[in-house]
């Protein structure tokens, strides 16, 4: 018999009202939200806080918190459709789902679609493709890893540096993330990344135009069996529905290959964007040198003028007054030396970040890509996917065309970087001849190809914006087209010279390699792109293959059972805010168990169910359950009126163990925490017909007290605390209690053995951690450190 010995860790007043709480089960934080959802905070055992993480706009408040499987991130559920997943370390937004418009082409379904539960579910056991070695699989052998893009780039006196992209270790098993939001509808994120689609639990039951909100979802531990309850919003009655997902199960090898790179092309995408970033950093800063140089002098010139005055002096020899007057006091040959360093100085680094960040990541991308697009040709295995072949084509066209702009702006770099050498050389003798300098003559020597570098660099040279009428206060710009034009969302004005291209050349005399080929394919669609238009084409293609807007994921599933569980009394806005539901799965026995408490019509009675499954075939138990104060009566004290106690809350410890909380019968100040153990409550149930087409939770439903099977150790009385809420964790062995105000949680260390009791200095984390890293239910390769959310 369990032995209820806890042990209170720790007693806070908050400041505000706590509204739900879960603990992580490989760590010991738990995450808690507030009661009008302005933020989530991450508390240590002790309660000292870890990080907060404020709501992304007014007027939403947090649905639903999971625990990622291996304790690293956070799943947050939001009332306005949004679902953040959130790095535990740093509390960065890994991953964004957006439910909030679900329905746009209904002109009457204008509500925002909220989040009404979210659940993370790990499949059980390590597969063979995380554990054994293929060499195929190691990209190690044929990849290079791109540098960190932290290092890339740094504007030279600024101490902000490009954060890198986070990679994540590749995990050895399967999870996958359900959300069930507001239409009945639950989205299915492998690792919650790789998006494997939406079941449309209205079709899947055959019921297209009920209205249902999903209340709790639950999943084998094989992913063979899914177990929904859910609201009719017309009827307010609560439906219990068993639905076959054996394809989660038979194809999980596969969908776990296919995640692991849908991964690997994410974090790539992510390594782009920064890439993508530091070079326009760069190249602002060219333009910020220019303006800081030349924008006084253009501002007193006609507009062209500084071009015209440049050539003039080139061809001519002799400055005008302005710009004799302009080199000689506000550019100088110390500052030109200076200014020249700082333009090639940002030349050089956005070739080098073109060079060995776009490349390395463009040649990764088409690697995985093709990677994938083998896997779409086994149709056995990966078409249950839902990949296709075409449009992963399209993608790796589209990655094959930005690899070619990135040769193309490489081109480009060259001739701007020699034909800014030569410009700031002339301008250096230029200014040593005017100020009467002797000049070493390797310097004075210029060649006529020199020149005409310079006159191709002085053509366009300024291009005068003008923003408002006054044009006194129009900004100086200068477009430095050859290589700006690249870096803008616009269709580029200056083409390439291509015409000489022998595979051009070669690709029009022979047509049909292109048209029956999908490997051989001609660039001349994306001629006209610029690098920023091919990125976005680049991520628009690779978003369409990971697509699942319109992939039917439904047909591969079937409901084995769906039963109306409990009925709802009276007229009731959200009836779903009165229930208390908690279930889980017993991997020994294939079972699940269920527990719910109407705390509005019936808070007294805990309705207990579990339905087995074994073999295709099904057996269930039903009962109504009720804790009398008999409980509380020791042998020796006379018997008192027994009366039943009102349930608050209840959520299962684990398997073994359904955590109760109830009022004290006499005292209000008081609460009782029983830690009831399933295997009572399962054999003191009533068989149930569960194909009969009868309410589960019914007036006729046999009602049990089943004080007189609990043991005095079972509970603990909470002296001085009027409990309302509990999250409990029998992974980590903790728990909390909330009070009935909202404002006051216990921290509770369970199941603690005599000679711990004795033990005053208890440091959760990472001690406990420590600890109890042989009870965690989860296998994992090695447990999180401290620095896991310092």
């Amino acid at each position: 018999m369990f032995n209820c010995a806890m042990r209170q860790v720790e007693e806070r007043h908050v400041t505000y009202q706590v509204d739900l709480m879960v603990w992580s089960n490989r760590l010991d934080l738990v995450a808690i939200s507030n009661f009008k959802g302005r933020e989530v905070q991450v508390h240590r055992l002790h309660w000292q806080k870890v990080w907060n993480l404020p709501a992304p706009k007014e007027n939403v408040t947090v649905q639903a918190i999971a625990w990622r499987p291996d304790g690293k991130a956070l799943a947050i559920g939001y009332s306005f459709g949004i679902v953040y997943v959130v790095d535990i370390e740093d509390k960065e937004i890994l991953d964004k789902y957006d439910f909030s418009a679900e329905n746009p082409e209904d002109p009457y379904d204008c509500k925002p679609v909220g989040i009404s539960c979210i659940t993370w579910a790990v499949k059980a056991g390590v597969l063979e493709s995380a554990t054994e070695y293929n060499v195929y699989d190691d990209t190690t052998i044929f990849l290079q890893k791109p540098p960190s893009a932290s290092t890339s780039y740094k504007n030279q006196g600024s101490d902000d540096i490009v954060k890198c992209y986070k990679e994540i270790p590749e995990p050895s098993q399967l999870s996958m993330l359900m959300i069930g939001y507001g239409n009945g509808n639950i989205y299915m994120s492998v690792f919650g990344r790789y998006p494997y689609g939406t079941i449309l639990l209205p079709e899947l039951v055959n019921d297209e135009c009920g209205e249902y909100k999903i209340l709790d979802i639950n999943l084998s531990n094989d992913f063979s069996v899914m177990q929904v309850l859910y609201l009719d919003k017309i009827t307010k009655n609560i439906y219990l529905s068993v639905i076959n997902t054996s394809v989660l199960s038979a194809y999980s090898e596969e969908l776990f290959v296919v995640a692991n790179k849908h991964c690997q092309i994410v974090q790539l995408l992510s390594h782009l964007d920064q890439t993508m970033t530091s070079i326009t950093e760069a190249w602002e800063h060219i333009l910020l040198e220019m303006d800081s140089k030349m924008a006084h002098y253009a501002s007193s010139v006609p507009k062209g003028g500084v071009s015209a005055d440049l050539l003039e002096l080139l061809m001519l020899g002799v400055p005008s007054d302005e710009l004799e007057l302009f080199l000689l006091q506000e550019l100088t040959a110390k500052g030109l030396k200076k200014f020249g360093s700082s333009v090639e100085l940002s030349y050089s680094t956005i070739q080098k970040l073109v060079l060995k960040q776009l490349n390395i990541v463009g040649h990764n991308l088409s690697y995985y890509l093709s990677d994938i697009r083998g896997l779409t040709r086994i149709p056995d295995r990966f078409k249950i996917l839902g990949l296709d072949e075409t449009t992963v084509t399209r993608s790796i066209r589209a990655c094959c065309a930005f690899l070619n702009k990135c040769l193309e702006l490489q081109q480009v770099i060259d001739v701007s970087m020699r034909n800014y050498k030569a410009f700031f050389r002339w301008l250096f003798v230029v200014i040593i001849r005017l100020l009467d300098e002797q000049t070493p003559c390797e310097i004075v020597k210029m060649t006529q190809q020199e020149f005409t570098h310079i006159a191709e660099l002085l053509y366009n040279f300024d291009n005068v914006q003008t923003e408002g009428d006054n044009a006194s206060e129009k900004p100086v710009k200068f477009n430095l087209e050859r290589l700006g034009q690249y870096l803008q969302d616009q269709d580029l004005t200056i083409l390439p010279d291509d015409e000489d291209n022998p595979w051009h050349k070669f690709l029009k005399d022979n047509s049909c390699l292109v048209n029956d080929s999908d490997t051989i394919f001609s660039m001349s669609e994306f001629r006209r792109f610029s690098l920023v238009q091919q990125q976005k084409y680049l991520k628009d293609a690779i978003n369409q293959v990971f697509d699942v807007t319109g992939k039917n994921i439904g047909k591969h599933f079937s409901v084995i059972y769906n039963t109306k569980c409990y009925e709802n009394r009276g007229i009731v806005l959200n009836p779903e805010r009165n229930l208390r539901i908690s279930q889980t799965y017993d991997s020994n026995q294939d079972r699940f168990v269920m527990g719910l408490v109407d705390l509005r019509n019936a808070p007294d009675r805990l309705c207990f169910m579990s339905i087995q499954i074994k073999e295709k075939s099904c057996s269930a138990v039903a009962t109504k359950y009720y804790f009398s104060s008999s409980l509380l009566q020791e042998a020796s004290q006379s018997r008192l009126e027994d009366e039943s106690m009102e349930i608050m809350d209840v959520q299962f410890y684990s398997a073994e163990y359904l955590s109760v909380l109830v009022r004290h019968p006499r005292h209000e100040d008081n609460s009782i925490f029983i830690q009831l153990p399933v295997k009572v409550a399962l054999e003191n149930a009533s068989d149930l017909n569960i194909k009969s087409k009868i309410c589960v939770f019914n007036e006729k439903t046999h009602e049990k007290n089943i004080s007189s099977y609990l043991d005095q150790s079972v509970f603990k009385i909470l002296e001085k605390m009027d409990g309302f809420r509990i999250a409990v964790s029998g992974g980590r062995k903790v728990s909390v209690v909330l009070s009935k105000s909202h404002r006051k949680v216990r921290v509770f260390e369970m199941e603690v053995n005599g000679d711990d009791e004795e033990d005053e200095t208890l440091d959760a984390t990472p001690q406990s951690q420590s600890s109890h890293a042989g009870d965690q239910q989860t296998p994992t390769k090695h447990d999180a450190s401290t620095e896991d959310f310092n």
